[in-house]
């Protein structure tokens, strides 16, 4: 009796109420990611006028563990390339160096994330990726309640959820979710003779992700935009913005 009454409680509970997607060590032990960046960079100042393309993809790879409410997280790439062009150069600098370098992060269930730890990056290729963003750039933040298709819910950090059709993805039924972030604020930039700035930043994010709660994070596909710009004054003597807007994909390969 007590277990039909528990069921019936269950059944009748919200949907908001029941369980929603959160992260597990289980998840991610083992997990192989494919990720891919495709950015292009416009920088517009004066009568100056500048832009370059670039991509970084690659492997990776997770073990994890449980630590306290946390998972702590190990990556590395097992393949990844790099390149960047712009003003008649093409750039792509050797990428063995990292290869099998630790990347360490805790992650909670929710999907705030922290990078505690990155291995070394030779110069020529942190001129033209930012590779301490790529084991963050797995792990979308969950919107922290069940939703059902057609509802949607604002969480922190300007995070805004809407629930979509499900798909099949390699025969097996996954929810997908349209995530969008925006954020806005004021910041002090180094410019190429080490003198400080303030600057206005503004970011936009939008995609989606495809959520497995066996698997976690399936495929997660965005688009991202940031613009930079510094207003003249001091030794600005006129105004110029940075704008970068990026492709990001992530697909979950398997388990190794």
């Amino acid at each position: 009796m007590r277990g039909l009454l528990l069921l019936a409680a269950c059944l009748a509970a919200p949907l908001g109420a029941q369980a929603g997607p959160a992260y597990q060590r289980l998840q991610l032990d083992g997990a192989r990611y494919r990720q891919e960046v495709r950015s292009t960079i416009s920088l517009e100042g004066g009568r100056m006028r500048s832009r370059e393309t670039g991509l970084r993809g690659g492997t990776l790879t997770l073990a994890a563990t449980a630590q306290d409410s946390l998972i702590a997280v190990e990556a590395w790439f097992d393949s990844l390339v790099a390149w960047r062009e712009g003003n008649g150069e093409h750039i792509a600098p050797e990428t063995d160096g990292v290869i099998g370098g630790r990347f360490h992060g805790l992650l909670t269930p929710s999907g705030g994330f922290t990078l505690t730890d990155a291995p070394w990056v030779p110069d020529d290729l942190a001129e033209i990726t930012e590779l301490s963003e790529a084991l963050g750039d797995l792990f979308p933040p969950l919107p922290g309640m069940r939703l059902a298709f057609g509802e949607s819910r604002r969480a922190g950090f300007g995070a805004a959820f809407l629930r979509v059709p499900d798909e099949t993805v390699r025969g097996r039924r996954v929810e997908r979710y349209r995530l969008a972030r925006s954020a806005e604020r004021e910041e002090v930039r180094l410019l190429p003779d080490s003198t400080e700035v303030r600057a206005h930043r503004v970011e936009r994010e939008s995609g989606v992700f495809s959520w497995s709660a066996e698997l976690g994070v399936v495929r997660w596909e965005r688009d991202v935009t940031v613009e930079v710009t510094v207003p003249q004054g001091g030794v600005v003597k006129e105004p110029f913005r940075t704008r970068i807007e990026q492709g990001i994909l992530v697909e979950r390969m398997g388990s190794r």
